[in-house]
């Protein structure tokens, strides 16, 4: 497989207001449709060419579905824009995601990636959380998401999926994902100054570069290096937050969510749209002693369990510490995390073995 360069990322535009309040996803109801869903008015939608070239080259090269989000209404509302599947069996149940209404943000994981600007990585991630209802047999997959950047602002998203049963997503398929949507991008401002200046535009519906070769299994030049932005480039604050291994978890003085970042949500099992808002006493079973507005003298750290919304229990190694603004007053409680299941797996395992050693002696 070949790899890509990272895309050069920037603060993405959040919208201002969400139509109410941040809502975790839920099963579809008795009238079959998706939640967080809104009705189309009838109005045939538009289809763009790089749009179509997005979804292919996301199958083709990364794989193995892909779907793509045209954002409309500022942000408000994700669209079904495209489709793709590496199986041509497959590619006309999962065209059925063309069909669906078009999706609030604010409660599935496409709105995280709005909102953050950021790519998103999910294992074994529920279809419908990610807005997505398809014939394609799938109700779990191994999940991929990425922005599509025009400056400072999100005009899609673009998901690839993957069976639960294959490997996980990775870094290196992030980068190349990253570059489809750069490439994306280009490509749709070549179309609209061709349209302005009369020019029209040819409908090219296969994937490949841009110089016209096929997007097989191929990716061009891309090294598996991020490309050079010269030295004197420094990332975004928000572009680092989203980017590292730790969890980061911001609430205020009533213990009321007001950040998460990428990895946080992750753990959570549920986007930052469906988070911010709610009490973390919500999403957590223990809430630390900072966060209920007890006085500690120090960093409060722990080991606390969080229940995801299918079920699955996560342990998290958290560290607590007072949010304190240049008056010194204390305006909330900045908590970071890393996932230490593995390890009390390996701790339940040795707590288990030494009743069976002491009935041996």
């Amino acid at each position: 497989m070949s790899a890509g360069g990272l895309a050069e990322s920037t603060k993405a535009t959040v919208p201002s207001a969400l139509p109410h309040a941040p809502q975790a996803p839920t099963r579809p109801g008795v009238d079959g449709a998706l939640p967080g869903t809104v009705s189309d008015p009838g109005a045939p939608r538009t289809r763009d060419v790089p749009f179509d070239r997005a979804a292919r080259e996301g199958a083709d090269i990364v794989g193995d579905a892909c779907v793509v989000w045209r954002v409309v209404d500022g942000g408000r509302r994700l669209e079904p824009a495209a489709t793709f599947h590496r199986d041509r069996r497959l590619r006309d149940p999962l065209a059925t995601f063309l069909h669906q209404a078009t999706l609030e943000p604010d409660s599935h994981w496409p709105g995280q990636v709005v909102w953050h600007g950021a790519p998103v990585r999910l294992r074994k991630a529920r279809l419908i959380d990610m807005g997505i209802d398809s014939g394609v047999g799938m109700r779990r997959a191994h999940a991929l998401l990425v922005p599509v950047l025009n400056g400072d602002r999100v005009v899609a998203v673009i998901a690839v999926l993957r069976e639960a049963r294959e490997p996980v997503y990775s870094l290196r398929e992030e980068v190349i994902l990253r570059r489809v949507a750069a490439k994306t991008v280009a490509r749709l401002d070549t179309a609209r100054t061709a349209v302005s200046v009369g020019a029209g535009g040819a409908d090219i519906t296969g994937g490949g570069d841009d110089d016209g070769n096929s997007g097989g299994g191929g990716g061009g030049d891309d090294d598996g290096q991020p490309p050079s932005d010269g030295s004197g480039w420094t990332p975004p604050s928000n572009w680092l937050m989203d980017h590292v291994g730790v969890g980061v978890w911001i609430t205020d003085r009533d213990g009321v969510t007001t950040y998460v970042n990428n990895a946080m949500t992750a753990m959570l099992g549920v986007p930052s749209p469906a988070a911010i808002g709610r009490p973390m006493r919500d999403l957590l079973e223990d809430v630390p002693q900072m966060v209920r507005g007890e006085y500690c003298t120090d960093e409060e750290r722990c080991d606390r369990r969080v229940t995801q919304p299918d079920g699955r229990h996560v342990w998290l190694e958290m560290t607590s510490a007072p949010l304190v603004d240049d008056q010194g007053r204390r305006r909330g409680t900045v908590n970071t995390a890393i996932d230490v299941t593995e390890r009390k797996k390996v701790e339940l395992a040795a707590r288990q073995r030494v009743p069976r050693a002491h009935r041996r002696l």
